[in-house]
């Protein structure tokens, strides 16, 4: 089993990677008013709720006690605009500069932290090794879209997917589309593959429990590609692409609950 210690260390290694991907789409470009499909934002806009996001968690990690929004999906899309306006860089290279130097800075503020130290972040309190994992996954949240609005390759990989994993789980907690679930009682395991773990969800009359161990029968069993499962789940595609791809399969006694599954979750 990895240490911590050597979880972190790869989290970090695999988040300045991420960064620089994410420098190397913007720095070519001295107009970043590129439109973002499915977003109401720009490339450069995109950009820069990065540079100030990561810097954001550099100075959380650090120790400053810095209150960001209320932690709902409301709250912290209000908290966004609003600090979209107060940040008005929008060229490319600045723009790649200020994240890729916010995530060193991040990640030298953690170096010195104990496993089990918390922080409050935009959506919450939590350990500072799940902050990491929240800190790849924006990343990724706001950096595919920016490489797909730039018609470049994928920025995502499995082995990023994977160390996000710790805030995804966590995030699907937090963030339960209480239209979608409703009255349901179903009970689902997913598998992430590669070894990103199994998890136990169950839902009661609306009412979410996660578990890293079976609790009841399993109604439906969803096995998910790492990087299909994070697009699918932040809504950059839809389902069907992977599912026609065996990257998202489903069995168990009611396989068809596997197409409800991601729309019960709201991407934070």
């Amino acid at each position: 089993m990895e240490s911590a210690v050597s979880t972190r260390r790869r989290t970090e290694e695999l988040s300045k990677v991420m960064s620089r991907r994410i420098g190397d789409l913007l720095r070519p470009l001295a107009d970043t008013s590129i439109p973002v499909p499915n977003s109401e934002w720009t490339v450069g806009e995109h950009g820069a709720h990065l540079a100030f996001a990561k810097d954001l968690f550099a100075r959380i990690a650090a120790g400053e006690r810095l209150t960001y929004s209320d932690g709902t999906r409301e709250g912290l899309a209000a908290a966004n605009m609003e600090s979209l306006g107060g940040l008005t860089e929008r060229n490319g290279a600045a723009l790649a500069g200020m994240i890729e130097s916010s995530v060193d800075a991040f990640f030298r503020a953690l170096e010195p932290l104990p496993e089990g130290t918390t922080r409050n972040t935009p959506i919450g309190a939590m350990p500072v090794d799940t902050m990491a994992a929240y800190l790849i996954a924006h990343l990724m949240m706001h950096g595919e879209p920016m490489a797909r609005a730039l018609r470049k390759p994928t920025i995502m990989d499995r082995q990023s997917v994977l160390a996000a994993m710790p805030f995804i789980v966590l995030a699907m907690q937090r963030f339960v589309d209480p239209k979608s679930v409703k009255d349901l009682t179903a009970s689902f395991a997913l598998h992430v593959r590669g070894g990103g773990g199994t998890y136990f969800i169950t839902f009661d009359g609306g009412t979410p429990t996660f578990s890293s161990t079976k609790v009841r029968r399993v109604d439906c069993h969803v096995s998910a590609d790492p990087v299909a499962l994070l697009k699918v789940g932040y809504r950059i595609i839809p389902q069907w692409g992977p599912i026609a791809t065996f990257k998202l399969t489903t069995w168990g006694p009611k396989p068809w609950l596997a197409f409800r599954f991601a729309g019960l979750f709201l991407p934070p």
